[in-house]
């Protein structure tokens, strides 16, 4: 398989009450607790559950590629339209696509900047 789910990021309108429902009220352990960004400890290695304001009104999953080019040639094979892939956080690269229900999907892949621990989930 190509894909390896390495995020679910939900959108927050109040990230601090969403931080509250999943980690006072739900237990997930905090793992990154800025501003419009809180990320949960999923239970599952390397997956990470989030809350943010990043894609208002949206869901987003984030799935991990070892050949993001190849990955994109294999998406416009199959005739989907797809930007070039763009520089993304972590040091990763990354393309975003919607799914037939307008959410947000990204494809990404480490390069040499990215953490080691983030390289080590697609070897």
């Amino acid at each position: 398989m190509d894909l390896k789910l390495h995020e679910i990021e939900l959108y927050a309108t109040d990230p601090e009450a969403s931080k509250k429902f999943y980690h006072e009220i739900l237990g997930l352990p905090v793992c990154v607790n800025e501003k419009g960004l809180k990320v949960f400890d999923s239970g599952w290695p390397y997956l990470d559950f989030d809350t943010s304001v990043h894609s208002p009104g949206k869901v987003s999953i984030s799935f991990l590629v070892k050949d993001l080019d190849q990955f994109v040639e294999k998406l416009r094979a199959k005739g989907t339209e797809v930007e070039d892939p763009r520089d993304a956080h972590l040091g990763m690269r990354a393309v975003v696509l919607e799914d037939p229900d307008g959410h947000r999907i990204a494809i990404q892949s480490p390069t040499d900047a990215s953490p080691d621990w983030l390289k080590g989930m697609i070897l």
